[in-house]
């Protein structure tokens, strides 16, 4: 058995524009090079745009794919935002928390 995954949380900034993206991508992409499963804290950032729910879904496959994985500490807002576009856990790699 491997050592025990580190996990990284990542806050979600009160504004999500697209520099925020990038950012919060690197981050993601960061961890995942070091082997580290990540916990995103939905923060106070209101309802999810479907650009940061595809990406947290993307990292959430990449870290499956190495052992790894990528929960989400959702509020209720951040739940309601994932319904809204469809989104089934059941069908991603991301972890509802």
């Amino acid at each position: 058995m491997g050592p025990a995954a580190v996990v990284i949380t990542v806050s979600l900034p009160a504004f999500l524009g697209r520099s925020e993206a990038a950012a919060f991508r690197n981050q993601l992409l960061v961890a995942l090079e070091q082997k580290e499963s990540i916990a995103v804290e939905c923060a106070e950032a209101g309802p999810l745009p479907s650009l940061w729910i595809q990406l947290l879904h993307a990292a959430a496959t990449s870290a499956q794919a190495k052992g790894l994985s990528v929960t989400l500490k959702a509020s209720e807002e951040c739940r309601k935002s994932l319904q809204a576009i469809g989104f089934d856990p059941a069908q991603s790699a991301l972890v509802l928390e």
